[in-house]
This record gives C-alpha cells, structure tokens and sequence, in this order.
C-alpha cells in the first residue's frame, strides 16, 4: 500500500469522526466550546504520513509503518489518536 492511499483511508476515518456527535463530544472549556476532532485529516508528503485531530494545533507525521499500524487500528473499530494506536498492544 502506498503512503498516499494510507494517508486517504486514515483521512476518511478521521471526517467520520469528526461528523459523529457521538465521537466528537463538545465540551465547554472556559467559555470556549472543544471537540476531539475539529477539521482533521490525512495527508501524505514525502516519506510520511500526516495527520491532524484539531486543525489549529497542528499535526503530526508518521512514517510507513506507523501510518500502517494506525490504519489497521482504525480499521478494526479503533477511535482516537496514532498515540493510543502505537501504544496498544499489537
């Protein structure tokens, strides 16, 4: 599989969580409402796999077989982050 279809799976789990209301919960912070997800995605660009849970506090990169065990991850029915993915056990 190549970076550029891994980066667009993990992209479409990543939009499916964010317009789940009952994944992307809403929580007021000071006055302020934050959710899990606010407009993340996937890319890729050269040797890595990007992605981004809330679009204004950047984004992290993953190599191939980060990007690879994260997908596998999602695909089971995993949510959340690449860290909760890469900490689980394999």
């Amino acid at each position: 599989m190549t970076l550029k279809e891994i980066a667009s799976r993990i992209d479409a789990h990543l939009k499916r969580f964010e317009a789940d209301p009952k994944i992307n919960k809403t929580k007021r912070t000071g006055g302020m409402k934050l959710s899990r997800f606010y407009n993340a995605g996937s890319t890729d660009s050269g040797r890595y796999v990007y992605v981004c849970y809330v679009a204004y506090q950047g984004n992290s990169h993953l190599s191939k077989s980060e990007g690879t065990r994260y997908l596998a991850w999602l695909d089971a029915g995993n949510v959340g982050t690449h860290r909760q993915a890469l900490r689980a056990k394999s």
